[in-house]
């Protein structure tokens, strides 16, 4: 008897309800994509988080893995599973750009490591995410592909760099989507359409194959930025952790990778910190009331909690984040550009904080200079490795707004985002990211709920160095207590 076709509601379950649905045969890997390519084709022209599919290949991987199931044979732990993936990453025959109009004909010839991790593992990559130009914005358009849009409002960003991957997950496009983070670019996005995004301890998932730097460039590694899951669970995370953490090709002959466990399974055996808001970057009010409400309702549920940080001053780490970060990503920068940051710092006054000239000034900073603010952020590092001998995980916030409007002024300076009726700078959005990226720590995005506009919540929660499945254990233990996902109303 012909079992009735799966409701297009399937598409917002879990990952791992959609790979159990596979491998006991309620649904067809080819079947689960047809469905997603129909859903996409009705919604996708609202909110044009898919750019790029490869239908004919994705067809032809996905009868492979119906037929592979049907012999017994297994391909891994995402066995048949149709995903996407950040136009960031380099898949192997699928068009990847980077956002950027010069790599608008690049058809890579090898994966990223990410993805040749999640197709070992049996998942099928039919198609890609968009993205900010290079990555490099809290908002995810390019002239290539146009404007994403957040699938709670049109009218908002699903943020960046993996605002597209956001999107797509929280819409049930895809199951499963991997970002990249170096100010916040996993967290945001997941905090303003209601998924999870995981920041992982730095250096476990291997982000050879990313662009930038440029398609076949080896410097992934030396940086503070990371590639991380995003997903409607954190089982999901998990599960994708599992995948794709290791050690990068070069050091797999002598690195074996041995994450511990998580610390507890039940709410009522964590000790939990929490850091609501701060006087250097505060918080839409929304923000911090949910967080004063998360934290009540977990105490409830007898996790003991406590208003407490590590001693760390968010104005001295968010100084740190920038004078480290910025030269990173000026790497990439044109001569033009750096030529005008020269002619910029030679016209101003040395005592100039204004958010133009200290970019400049951290962009062309020297080498010896970004080892002493690297030794500042090795001495934060060492209070987070003694903070988390009294606590487990740390809630804050993921950034000081919820999803804001689209804002293109092609000067970023000139931006502007308004909070509680405030004009506020757009360059303010790293600083509360930057409390994980600093220290390399992992840290996990949830949602908590909305606020009165009926816009996505979420919270960091911040784990000790290599203890990832910490944070994501506590995920766990609150999931539909009081935190998880939601379908957004378009797709209700």
């Amino acid at each position: 008897m012909k079992r009735p076709p799966p409701r297009n509601n399937i598409l917002t379950l879990p990952m791992h309800q959609l790979i159990s649905k596979i491998n006991n045969k309620e649904v067809s890997s080819q079947e689960l994509f047809e469905i997603q390519l129909e859903h996409i084709s009705k919604h996708n022209p609202s909110i044009n988080s898919v750019v790029t599919i490869d239908e004919e290949l994705a067809l032809k991987k996905t009868k492979e893995a119906d037929n592979a199931l049907q012999k017994g044979e297994s391909w891994g732990p995402l066995h048949g599973l149709p995903i996407t993936l950040k136009d960031a990453y380099e898949v192997k025959g699928i068009t990847s750009t980077g956002g950027s109009s010069k790599w608008k004909g690049h058809i890579p010839t090898s994966n990223a490591v990410v993805a040749d991790r999640l197709q070992q593992a049996g998942a099928i990559v039919f198609g890609k995410t968009n993205v900010p130009v290079l990555s490099g914005d809290w908002q995810s358009f390019n002239e290539l592909f146009g404007i994403t849009n957040n699938p709670w409002n049109l009218n908002k960003t699903p943020g960046g760099s993996s605002g597209g991957s956001a999107a797509t997950v929280s819409m049930g496009f895809s199951s499963l989507e991997v970002g990249s983070d170096i100010g916040g670019s996993v967290r945001v996005p997941a905090h303003f359409c209601g998924v999870y995004g995981l920041k992982p301890s730095y250096g476990l998932i291997p982000l050879l194959g990313h662009i930038p730097p440029p398609p076949g460039l080896l410097s992934h590694q030396d940086t503070l930025s990371v590639a991380g899951p995003i997903a409607r669970s954190p089982k999901d995370i998990q599960i994708a952790l599992s995948v794709l953490a290791g050690s990068s090709p070069l050091e797999q002959k002598g690195w074996k990778l041995d994450l511990p466990p998580a610390r507890h399974q039940k709410i009522k055996d964590f000790r939990v910190a929490i850091w609501p808001n701060d006087p250097f970057c505060t918080v839409e009010n929304a923000i911090s009331d949910a967080i004063e409400e998360f934290a009540n309702q977990i105490g409830k549920l007898g996790a003991s909690v406590h208003e407490k940080n590590p001693g760390v001053s968010l104005q001295i780490n968010d100084d740190i984040y920038w004078n480290m970060s910025t030269p990173i990503i000026a790497s990439g920068f044109p001569k033009s550009t750096m030529d005008k940051m020269k002619e910029l710092l030679r016209n101003s006054d040395p005592t100039d904080t204004s958010p133009r000239v200290r970019l400049a000034r951290a962009a062309l900073l020297k080498h010896k200079s970004w080892l002493s603010y690297n030794e500042g952020r090795l001495r934060i590092k060492a209070m987070w490795e003694e903070f988390f001998t009294s606590f487990d995980v740390l809630i804050c916030p993921v950034v000081f707004t919820t999803a804001f409007d689209h804002n293109h002024e092609p000067d970023m300076y000139n931006r502007t985002i308004t909070v509680d009726g405030v004009d506020r700078r757009y360059l303010e959005l790293p600083a509360w990211p930057s409390v994980a990226t600093v220290p390399q720590l992992p840290s996990l995005a949830i949602p908590i709920g909305t606020n009165v506009d009926g816009l996505p919540i979420g919270v960091q929660v911040i784990g000790p160095y290599l203890e990832d499945y910490t944070p994501i254990a506590f995920a766990q233990a609150i999931e539909g207590l009081c935190s998880g996902y939601s379908p957004p109303a378009i797709v209700q």
